[in-house]
């Protein structure tokens, strides 16, 4: 009888036994498929969320020196040059800034929210990248943001465009300082927030050429530090990652909780493999003694033991392949709510990767717990069996 057939026979007749392998086989492998799904949806989101939600740095003026006169303080600082914000901006980790200075103008014929006379006026080279729109605090509910390109346009809340019946395309005069501005997008404000519904964000030169602050907003946020620290200038920086800070720090915690269990899983798994196939091998050691005796090669008693083991590892691979696209489908779900994005994906490859690896592991275990048995000699093995 050939080492195959004999293989095969043993798993059907010792069915009790085979289906406790096979079941072990099984659970060790799905958990391990879903774990490591887990894994890469983990580090794909956190790659998206780098480039989705980012973050920046906020460069300022820093002040120089203490000025008096004549009893009178007065701050000076350093201005910021719109070479040296080509020059950061031009770093490739960069993918956007945003220079601003901010005043306050005076109406001439419309009225604003709060009833007062004059309110703030935002000056942007592209509003759109305002922190106030970035992070979500102001959306454009209609028309465009004021761009770069603009001169003396507008955006202005949806409270002051219905208190002065206003529309895209409308003019607002200031009278302090003399300007008419065009409105080519009204916002509206998360109302779970608080925002001065006042405030008009224009291009910046309608508020004057200076600059108070740049926000630069890099690609990925792993290299903020990095970007920050080749910076060097008169200038304040500050880091803002508040928002990535948040989400980055429940992908940390639920990528090391992955990998514990991955680890876990694969060293509990091996023990517990290795033990189970020792003292099935071992409760053969008889059966082992009569093939040496009857001249069977040591080799083909190895051969059929790793046979009988593979059958079973490869049947539960088999069915673990639809369990696993069903668990990990929950998985990614649990995820989506838990970080708001996520893709639990199988991959053919990796999961070929895992198999392969897993019948490695195993026939390293079958030749491991064979070993103290095919040592012994057909007499050595008969004499303790009587």
């Amino acid at each position: 009888m050939n080492v195959f057939r004999r293989a095969i026979l043993y798993d059907t007749r010792k069915l009790g036994k085979s289906l406790t392998l096979f079941l072990l086989f099984l659970l060790v492998t799905v958990f391990i498929t879903m774990s490591f799904s887990a894994l890469n949806a983990v580090q794909s989101a956190a790659s998206r969320l780098r480039e989705t939600v980012g973050a920046s740095f906020t460069l300022r003026e820093k002040p120089l020196e203490l000025d008096t006169d004549g009893g009178d303080y007065t701050m000076k600082f350093s201005e910021i040059s719109p070479q040296d914000i080509q020059q950061i901006a031009s770093n490739p980790e960069i993918r956007a800034c945003n220079a601003q200075r901010t005043t306050s103008a005076t109406t001439d014929g419309f009225i604003y929210p709060s009833g007062m006379l004059s309110g703030p006026v935002s000056g942007n080279t592209e509003s759109a990248w305002n922190m106030n729109f970035t992070n979500g605090v102001l959306t454009l509910a209609e028309g465009r943001h004021v761009s770069k390109e603009d001169k003396n346009t507008a955006l202005v809340s949806r409270e002051l465009a219905e208190e002065n019946d206003l529309q895209i395309g409308s003019e607002l005069a200031f009278s302090d300082p003399p300007t008419t501005v065009k409105i080519v997008g009204i916002y509206e404000s998360d109302h779970s927030m608080e925002f001065n519904a006042d405030t008009i964000f224009t291009d910046l030169g309608t508020v004057g050429s200076s600059i108070e602050q740049v926000d630069f907003f890099v690609t990925d946020p792993a290299e903020l530090e990095v970007v920050m620290a080749r910076i060097e200038g008169d200038y304040t920086l500050q880091a803002n990652t508040t928002e990535y800070d948040a989400i980055s720090t429940q992908l940390a915690a639920i990528g090391r909780l992955t990998t514990v269990l991955i680890i876990a899983a694969i060293v509990v798994g091996v023990t517990v493999l290795f033990l189970i196939l020792a003292m099935r091998i071992r409760g053969r050691t008889h059966e082992v003694g009569v093939y040496l005796a009857m001249g069977v090669p040591k080799r083909n008693i190895l051969a059929q033991f790793l046979i009988e083991t593979s059958a079973l590892l490869l049947l539960a691979m088999a069915i673990s392949c639809p369990i696993s696209c069903l668990a990990t489908a929950q998985i990614g779900a649990v995820l989506k709510s838990m970080i708001g994005t996520a893709n639990v994906t199988i991959s053919p490859w990796k999961l070929l990767a895992q198999y392969a690896t897993e019948m490695a592991v195993i026939a390293a275990d079958v030749v491991a717990a064979t070993y103290p048995v095919m040592r012994l000699q057909p007499k050595e093995i008969l004499s303790k069996m009587s």
